[in-house]
C-alpha cells in the first residue's frame, strides 16, 4: 500500500476537530514554520484544550510532530488536508491503485464522483535527502521539514501553472483540473513510459510530434529542462505525453540555450539508440528553434 493510500484511510477515520487543527496548520504554512496550542486555538475557533486533545491523537497518526517550538505538519498531514480538501469541492471521491512512485513524487488514480478516472500527483521533493539524513541521525529538524513542504508546495503550483499555459496551447500535456497545496489533480494518460516502449508504430512520427510539443512550449517561453525517455508517456496509439514539468525554466534562464539543447539531445538520442532513426541533434534543434508551428 502507498502512503497515500495509507493517508486516504485516515481522512476517513479522522473526526471534523483533527481537520481543523491540521487546516489550521496547512493555513499558516506560508508564514510560520510552527504554531503553539494558543495560536491553533485561536485559527481554528476550538477551546486549547480540545486542540491539545487533537494534537495528541495526531501526533500518534504520524501527522504532526511537536517540539519545544511548537507544532508542525509533516507531509503526511499536508496529504491529508489536500485529500480533504478535493473531497470537499467534489474534485474527487476516492483513490484507486497507485500509478507511478518516483524520487520526487507519487501519483494514485482518482475517482471522480461521475466514476471518471483522473490522476493525483503529491509532490515529495526531498524525499531522497531525508533518507539519506536519517542514515546519519536520528532526527529531522522543524526547519528542514518546513523547508521541503514549502518546495514541494511551490513546485506544485509551478507545475499546475505551465499545465494550464501548455493545455491552452494545444500540447499534448495532462489535463490540469485542480491543485491544492501540494498535489494536482490531472486527467489520467494510459500508457507507458518511453524508456520501456519497445514497439512503437511509427517511432520517426513520434518524435516528431515530441519535438512539435517543445516547440510550442518554446514558443511560449517554456522549456522542460528535463526531458528524457523517463517523463514522455507513449500511448496506445504511440501518440508522446510529456508528463513532468516543475523544472520547467523560462527562455530567458542565463542557461536557456543550453538546457533546449539538453532537452532535445537527449530525446533525439534516445530514439536513435532504440529505433535507428539516425536524425541529427543539430537539425532537430534547429527545427524546434526556428520553425513556426
Amino acid at each position: 500500500m502507498s502512503s497515500v493510500q495509507s493517508v486516504a484511510k485516515l481522512v476517513k477515520i479522522l473526526e471534523t476537530e483533527d481537520h481543523m487543527v491540521l487546516k489550521a496548520l496547512s493555513s499558516a504554512i506560508l508564514r510560520h514554520k510552527f504554531l503553539n496550542i494558543d495560536q491553533i486555538a485561536g485559527c481554528s475557533k476550538m477551546h486549547r484544550d480540545v486542540v491539545g486533545y487533537r494534537i495528541g491523537r495526531l501526533s500518534d497518526f504520524k501527522l504532526i510532530s511537536k517540539s519545544t517550538n511548537g507544532v508542525y505538519l509533516l507531509m503526511s498531514g499536508l496529504d491529508v488536508v489536500a485529500l480533504k480538501t478535493f473531497v470537499e469541492k467534489n474534485i474527487v471521491e476516492g483513490l484507486g491503485m497507485p500509478i507511478g512512485v518516483g524520487k520526487e513524487s507519487d501519483v494514485v488514480e482518482a475517482i471522480t464522483e461521475n466514476a471518471q478516472i483522473r490522476a493525483i500527483k503529491f509532490f515529495r521533493i526531498g524525499r531522497t535527502s531525508f533518507r539519506q539524513v536519517r542514515k546519519k541521525r536520528s532526527f529531522i529538524t522543524e526547519e528542514q521539514f518546513h523547508h521541503w513542504l514549502l518546495t514541494n508546495i511551490r513546485a506544485a503550483e509551478k507545475e499546475y501553472t505551465v499545465l494550464r499555459k501548455l493545455h491552452n496551447q494545444g500540447v499534448t500535456i495532462p489535463t490540469p483540473y485542480y491543485r491544492i497545496l501540494h498535489a494536482i489533480v490531472m486527467s489520467r494518460i494510459e500508457g507507458i513510459r518511453l524508456a520501456e516502449a519497445k514497439d512503437i508504430v511509427n517511432p520517426r512520427q513520434t518524435l516528431y510530434d515530441v519535438l512539435r510539443g517543445v516547440r510550442v512550449a518554446y514558443q511560449h517561453d517554456i522549456i522542460n529542462c528535463d526531458l528524457s525517455e523517463y517523463n514522455i508517456l507513449i500511448d496506445i496509439n504511440s501518440h508522446p505525453w510529456i508528463i513532468d514539468w516543475p523544472q520547467s525554466v523560462s527562455r530567458r534562464h542565463p542557461n536557456a540555450d543550453l538546457l533546449i539543447r539538453r532537452d532535445i539531445s537527449n530525446v533525439v538520442n534516445f530514439f536513435n539508440r532504440r529505433f535507428h532513426l539516425g536524425i541529427n541533434s543539430s537539425e532537430a534543434l534547429e527545427e524546434v528553434l526556428t520553425r513556426i508551428s
